[in-house]
């Protein structure tokens, strides 16, 4: 049985490899809070257990086990979430941590209890897609809000951040899975992103931007 830790390393790598592609060693130390060399360290532990694949100076990648239990531990975790939201009264940028103790405790049993009991969502309350039982994973075409040029017409996919106060501004500020945006201008360097959406003109940081994938359509 692996350790909460593993399960941790596991569901980063799933989550920078969706996000980034290819995933460095630097990249989980940053998105863990972990010292290079502690994470060199476990990335060789789980390599070694057939989960990671990992050369010298190459990037980190799942193995096909590795994906697999990815695909689980995550559906657990998107389930757990979901729930929270749905039946506990707990907004989407409250569940983190709650969620993060729950899912190394919840059994198979309950997760497909839970499955079940919410009506098989295909999304948690961030946008992210819920896998199935099987370990399927449907996903959108989607691109960072920061990257669509103005003139834009694009749909809310999914908010990408574990941080609690940036999730909590930027749901605040109207970006929600499914709601519709249309990008009015972008200032230049580092300039806010203008945004039309509910009515009203939104200005975006172009570092918040970034966390808000979109499914873009013709203007």
């Amino acid at each position: 049985m692996l350790s909460e830790s593993s399960e941790m390393y596991i569901q980063t790598v799933f989550r920078l490899s969706e996000k980034n592609g290819e995933v460095t060693i630097g990249m989980i130390a940053e998105a863990m809070g972990y010292s290079l060399s502690t994470v060199s360290e476990k990335v060789k532990k789980l390599t070694d257990q057939g989960l990671l694949l990992h050369e010298w100076r190459e990037g980190v990648a799942l193995s096909n086990d590795g994906r697999r239990l990815a695909a689980k531990l995550l559906r657990k975790r998107r389930l757990v979430e979901t729930f929270l939201v749905r039946m506990a009264g707990y907004s989407p940028y409250e569940v983190h941590e709650d969620a993060c103790r729950l899912e190394h405790v919840v059994s198979e049993r309950l997760t497909d209890a839970l499955d079940k009991m919410l009506g098989y969502p295909a999304r948690d309350p961030h946008g992210h897609p819920i896998p199935s039982a099987e370990g399927e994973l449907n996903g959108r075409e989607t691109v960072p809000l920061s990257a669509i040029a103005p003139g834009s017409q694009a749909k809310v996919s999914a908010i990408c951040t574990t941080d609690i106060e940036k999730m909590k501004y930027i749901n605040q500020l109207g970006f929600l899975p499914d709601n519709m945006c249309r990008v009015i201008e972008k200032a230049p360097f580092d300039g806010p992103v203008m945004v039309a959406m509910n009515g009203k003109n939104v200005p975006v940081s172009l570092s918040l931007a970034s966390l808000i994938e979109v499914e873009t359509f013709d203007s």
